[in-house]
């Protein structure tokens, strides 16, 4: 009776066994890209609990570890830990969950159901970056099953990265930071094609509001009584900032901040009324060696010398993500440089990511963290029509298995 009991158990597993090898058959890498773009997580506006139950079921179906949920419930992260076995390094792979929201461009194409065009996938957050979240998962699968000799991989699946990560990387830093040794986050890693450049680090965010504010009035009485539009304010400053304001920076840094006045214009209530409120909301990226306190205080010189002091503007700086940056001979940077080599036939050359990323977080917290090595073009992230080149998805999963390899097998 016992031995029956074995056999059927064996026989069982075996069964159970070949059910996960099907399923893991059938999951290729734009499959599993199209379930993610499906369950819609765009920030700000949604949240990211649908695309954190379809990666569950994702870890279920290629024979992972169910991820453990860390934050609060309507903002989930999440953490896949996959050991092979005693001492080695544990390497973090980083994708964040959420996207930018559709906005107001054209698309050609349903942004929610990632379509195949001309050998690229199409739809929100084939880039930025779904696309590079199902190469981490393939990867870690892959790694299940031809183990290195040590180490371990985490995936680090952060929510609230494009509205300041307060969710999301920074709430994982400073209250569960990832056990990790080194972190690679797949961002984007193109600028002109796929896998053009190695980036080191990359910019941080400075978000800020000026709220200008006038005497609303009868716009056929403007001339007579002197009402000045604050939406009229609004446009010159714009404008100014554009042309003559220069944020202070170190000399000699690699990159340059960019501003960006007037992301977003608000004022005006309807013809007929010289309107008495605006608000001017611009972005600035930041380079390392930034100070927060300098930068404000230029803004605000800057803007009592431009605008009349009549009017009323309050200014607050809303956000501030300092910029993030590794050594280019730290020795994680030489293991995904080999991993890269051996992957690609080549190795990108330095350089510093335009945009900001999670990096930020886990570098403040002393974990090594490169910002963008993943499939796609930067420039086609945040905007309608955002895709990816399949074959760099397929060659992110070998880069991502590769560098994992590499770096686990060869830690202590």
């Amino acid at each position: 009776m016992a031995g029956q009991r074995l056999g059927a158990a064996v026989q069982g597993g075996l069964a159970m066994q070949v059910e996960v090898m099907g399923r893991r058959a059938s999951l290729d890498v734009v499959t599993i890209t199209r379930r993610l773009v499906a369950a819609s997580s765009q920030n700000p506006g949604e949240d990211e609990r649908r695309v954190a139950l379809v990666v569950a079921e994702l870890c279920a179906e290629l024979g992972l570890p169910a991820p453990r949920r860390l934050g609060i419930e309507e903002r989930p992260n999440l953490l896949v830990e996959v050991v092979f076995g005693e001492g080695g390094r544990r390497l973090g792979l980083c994708a964040h969950l959420d996207t930018k929201p559709v906005g107001d461009g054209e698309w050609s194409t349903d942004p929610l159901e990632a379509a195949e065009v001309d050998g690229e996938l199409q739809g929100l957050g084939v880039v930025d970056m779904k696309g590079a979240l199902a190469a981490m998962l393939l990867a870690a699968a892959d790694l299940l099953e031809d183990p290195p000799a040590r180490g371990a991989v985490v995936l680090v699946l952060c929510a609230d990265e494009e509205n300041g990560a307060t969710y999301g990387g920074r709430w994982l830093a400073e209250n569960a930071p990832p056990d990790v040794d080194a972190l690679v986050i797949g961002e984007p890693g193109g600028l002109f094609e796929d896998w053009d450049r190695l980036h080191l680090g990359s910019r941080g965010i400075c978000n800020f509001d000026v709220e200008i504010t006038t005497r609303q009035g009868h716009s056929g009485l403007r001339d007579a009584f002197g009402l000045v539009s604050a939406t009229e304010v609004a446009a010159r400053l714009v404008v100014d900032l554009r042309e003559r304001f220069r944020p202070h920076h170190p000399p000699g840094s690699t990159w340059e901040p960019t501003l960006n006045p007037g992301v977003v214009l608000e004022g005006g209530i309807n013809y007929g009324v010289v309107p008495g409120r605006a608000r001017v909301a611009s972005d600035c990226r930041l380079v390392p060696g930034m100070d927060r306190s300098e930068f404000e205080a230029a803004i605000r010189r800057f803007i009592a010398q431009t605008i009349d002091p009549s009017v009323h503007t309050e200014i607050e700086i809303r956000n501030w993500i300092p910029a993030s940056t590794l050594d280019e001979e730290h020795p994680f940077v030489e293991d995904v440089r080999g991993a890269l080599s051996a992957t690609l036939g080549t190795v990108p050359p330095d350089d510093y990511f335009p945009g900001t990323t999670d990096a930020t977080w886990f570098s403040d917290v002393g974990i090594p963290s490169l910002p963008a090595v993943g499939p796609g073009l930067l420039r086609y992230a945040h905007g309608a029509d955002e895709i990816v080149s399949i074959r760099a998805l397929e060659q992110a999963r070998a880069v991502y298995r590769a560098i994992a390899r590499r770096y686990c097998e060869s830690g202590a």
